[in-house]
């Protein structure tokens, strides 16, 4: 749990604050301090990398910044207990087990911190975004996999086993035609949300792009593809939030990740999704915000979790 403290208790507990935003292409870490990243730094993981490989690439990333780390906060696109233990990361195989503070801890030779990626931007977005305004809400990551990281009351929660807001992997279609997710379930919303989910629904109706953001362009010049592709991305994630909101009642949902960049393309058919599909009027019109931290709210977050 996040205790009660100050925004500044936070900026001087320790010398220097580093947080590491692991994800499915690169690493990024960057030094943190009053909320703003003032040095940062990337290295591209390759395909097909081991654990141990993907572990030296995010300690010689660190070490790019800092020869003498004082303590190091870590983003992972996935789930991981509050040892620093991976249960599993959907996109990138090999991590099941992998004790990933301890190994990091030797590599580094300083404290690590390990937390799911989109719960680790819910707190960024909790100390410096939306939630200074905004005491309860979900931060949904948009990009290869849909994450999600809850704050209640401005606590962040993530969970009795480390997995709360795995909203990913929540089923909005229980057909037995729903696509397979990379998780191995089918009909999971990032199966209609993520990167190859957009660019799957993109070639369906013509296109062709091996990123998303030639799908923006398309939608942008109003032609089919990309308008299509969006209206399911829209739709999907509405009915989720529909099911969220029917449960939670929350002040906001923030989106974050590479893809909120095209969130205006997207809103509408959110909207009506939850429009149609929550029980009282009022659920729907919870504000839909995209992260005022942008891609940095995974390492600003990160930097803060050697503090919890």
């Amino acid at each position: 749990m996040l205790e009660e403290a100050s925004q500044a208790d936070y900026g001087s507990r320790l010398n220097m604050l580093i947080g590491v935003d692991f994800g499915g292409t690169q690493v990024k870490a960057g030094i943190v301090e009053n909320g703003e990243v003032v040095r940062s730094t990337s290295t591209p993981t390759r395909a097909g990398s081991s654990a141990a490989e993907v572990l030296d690439t995010i300690a010689s990333t660190v070490l790019a910044l800092s020869s003498k780390p004082d303590a190091v906060g870590v983003a992972i696109p996935g789930e991981v207990n509050s040892e620093g233990r991976c249960w599993r990361l959907p996109n990138v195989p090999g991590f099941e087990g992998v004790r990933i503070a301890e190994e990091l801890a030797k590599r580094l030779l300083c404290p690590i911190a390990v937390e799911n990626d989109a719960t680790t931007a819910a707190l960024g977005e909790r100390l410096h975004g939306h939630g200074r305004e905004h005491p309860s809400f979900l931060m949904m990551t948009l990009g290869t996999g849909i994450g999600g990281g809850l704050v209640l009351g401005h606590q962040l929660y993530p969970g009795a086993n480390g997995f709360a807001a795995e909203v990913g992997h929540m089923n909005v279609d229980s057909s037995p035609a729903a696509p397979l997710c990379a998780c191995g379930q089918r009909g999971c919303v990032e199966a209609y949300a993520g990167t190859r989910a957009l660019l799957r629904e993109y070639a369906k109706f013509g296109g062709s792009a091996s990123e998303v953001l030639p799908i923006a362009v398309s939608a942008r010049r109003g032609e089919e593809a990309g308008l299509k592709t969006f209206e399911m991305m829209g739709s999907a994630l509405g009915r989720l939030l529909a099911n969220i909101q029917n449960l939670l009642d929350l002040n906001a949902v923030v989106f974050s990740g590479g893809v909120s960049a095209s969130f205006d393309l997207i809103e509408p058919h959110v909207r009506s999704a939850l429009r149609a599909h929550t029980f009282a009027p009022p659920l729907a019109e919870v504000p839909l915000l995209v992260s005022e931290l942008g891609e940095r709210a995974g390492v600003i977050g990160a930097a803060h979790l050697t503090q919890l």
